[in-house]
């Protein structure tokens, strides 16, 4: 299944901004191994060039995040589509669920991701933090001032993700591990 994530999920997107998406196996499906993302990402790129719809359609299966970035011919609309990237579902969910528990959160975030993207200090291949780091710090910064505006949402267990610690664990494409129960 194709999954929407990224700033478009967590309702932190700004006027331009591009549409994450992410192919997922079906529950109970092996996940793909690297070798075989990285050839279904070349693949998926020749595919969406050869339907003609679409511009600026490149693939880049050697990037830390194999993706495949595509501009729609009509709109304008730049895109990023990778594979099996599951943690980024669920950071997506986490930074909707702290925006909605006060209405302070999203301007704030909003504000701090324009005010880096004008100074060029948002840019991970550059060497600066990206925007996704720069509303992390904000939301640290709302958990641990005093009082606190907001509640450490990843202390919280529960949900009905899986039956142990281990089903509510998600993995990045280099192998690190991440609890994720709060997000089920």
């Amino acid at each position: 299944k194709l999954h929407m994530f990224g700033s478009c999920v967590s309702g932190l997107h700004s006027k331009g901004a591009d549409l994450d998406l992410t192919l997922v196996p079906e529950a109970g499906a092996e996940e793909w191994p690297m070798e075989a993302q990285r050839k279904m990402i070349e693949q998926l790129a020749e595919a969406i060039k050869a339907g003609g719809e679409m511009r600026a359609v490149h693939a880049r299966p050697k990037a830390r995040v194999p993706i495949v970035a595509l501009e729609d011919g009509v709109s304008g609309l730049s895109c990023d589509v990778c594979m099996c990237n599951q943690l980024a579902l669920l950071n997506s969910r986490l930074l909707r669920a702290y925006t909605q528990l006060d209405p302070r959160v999203r301007p704030l975030c909003a504000a701090v991701k324009h005010w880096t993207k004008r100074r060029c200090i948002a840019d991970p291949y550059r060497g600066s933090p990206s925007s996704y780091a720069w509303v992390l710090l904000v939301l640290n910064y709302l958990q641990t001032t005093s009082p606190p505006v907001l509640p450490v949402l990843q202390a919280l267990r529960g949900g009905g993700w899986g039956p142990t610690g281990e089903a509510m664990q998600a993995a990045t494409h280099d192998g690190r591990v991440f609890d994720c129960s709060f997000c089920a």
